[in-house]
């Protein structure tokens, strides 16, 4: 069956949703009130904070937006004041890719249809799902043009899992990973690297075959770290970790809407992506985050994490100039010389020895105020 593409226009617009955790004020622990913070909300809040999964998490999404800049104005007002709703709820929000100690059975799950359903369906697999990530969202003109957005935005996708790394502790012990969240989420059907698709005809007949099969009802149900999303005319990078760090998620966001613009208006070789050697470098990322070594086909050679994305920034900067995203592609480079998150929670809790104080670190990141403080 055809799938209409709502092309997205020529200005790579962007969207951002970030996934939070709602933590009691006083024992750091995931506390399943999304009501409470809901029902209080201004009217003109209420489109940005979506539910999510579980009674823990809440999202918070931009409008379009031209800017990386205008798309951190906007999480930045919802972060505040979001949060300040979740404060009269005698909660705080946090902002990372797992939460450090609260334990995946003890959260409940939102009473929706469609959660319901996945419960039903997946079971543990979903169960476990107490995971927190950054989408991004970069409109394109057409089908074919998301298609290669797709296949280019999926060759960096390890080096963006490895800049987002964000989630070390899971469960009250450290898992030895900077990403674990994306090993967790992988567990998921159609999750994980999409298809290298060659042209929007393959997308389309992919779709239909798994609804036909009766493994999906849509193409909502591709988990994929990237995919197109036809409704509203967008490629969408989804392998991304939850950013402490409001300066991170912006960075994060010009770097996404770089990539898409490059892939676009170069004159480089299209076509599917190799997937089995982005599998391997997207094993590396999650493991060992910007201490990774990345093998680069293009020129035959394996290449440090950071070395690559130093060389990828220089790349793009014409890109971010024509987007009015320099300053903000640049904080890819206070990433690679300060640390990711993981990094930094790992900090936290070398020094202390405690999970509950790597939650008070993950608060007061994602606190506007401090934000850039902690940058």
């Amino acid at each position: 069956m055809p799938i209409e593409f709502k092309g997205g226009g020529s200005g790579y617009s962007i969207g951002v949703e970030e996934e939070l955790h709602i933590v009691d004020a006083t024992t750091g622990e995931l506390v399943s009130k999304i009501e409470d913070v809901m029902v209080r909300l201004p009217k003109e809040l209420a489109e940005f904070v979506s539910y999510e999964l579980f009674q823990s998490v809440l999202e918070i999404k931009t409008p379009p937006c031209a800017t990386a800049a205008e798309s951190e104005k906007h999480l930045r007002e919802l972060r505040g004041r979001v949060g300040s709703w979740a404060a009269a709820c005698g909660a705080s929000l946090a902002s990372a890719g797992t939460h450090p100690f609260s334990r995946y059975r003890d959260q409940k799950v939102t009473e929706q249809d469609r959660y319901t359903k996945v419960i039903e369906t997946l079971r543990w697999v979903a169960e476990r799902e107490v995971i927190f990530g950054q989408h991004v969202h970069v409109a394109v003109p057409d089908a074919e043009k998301v298609i290669e957005a797709h296949n280019r935005l999926s060759e960096h996708a390890p080096l963006l899992l490895a800049l987002s790394a964000n989630s070390p502790f899971w469960q009250n012990f450290d898992t030895g990973f900077e990403s674990c969240r994306v090993k967790i989420f992988e567990t998921f059907p159609r999750a994980g690297l999409p298809p290298a698709f060659p042209d929007w005809d393959s997308f389309e007949r992919y779709v239909d075959l798994m609804v036909r099969s009766g493994a999906m009802d849509d193409y909502t149900y591709c988990w994929w770290d990237v995919r197109p999303h036809p409704n509203i005319g967008t490629i969408e990078l989804r392998i991304l970790d939850s950013q402490t760090s409001l300066k991170y998620t912006t960075a994060l966001t010009a770097l996404t809407q770089c990539v898409v613009a490059h892939a676009l208006e170069e004159p480089e070789p299209k076509g599917p992506y190799n997937k089995d050697l982005a599998e391997e470098n997207r094993w590396r990322a999650s493991r060992h985050g910007m201490d990774a070594a990345f093998y680069d086909l293009a020129t035959d050679t394996t290449v440090p994490a950071k070395e690559m994305a130093s060389d990828l920034v220089e790349r793009l900067t014409p890109h971010a100039q024509d987007l009015g995203c320099e300053a903000e592609l640049e904080g890819v480079l206070e990433i690679i010389e300060g640390g990711t998150g993981s990094q930094r929670q790992r900090e936290v809790y070398e020094n202390s020895g405690d999970f509950l104080d790597v939650v008070a670190f993950l608060i007061e990141g994602t606190r506007p105020a401090l934000a850039e403080e902690q940058s």
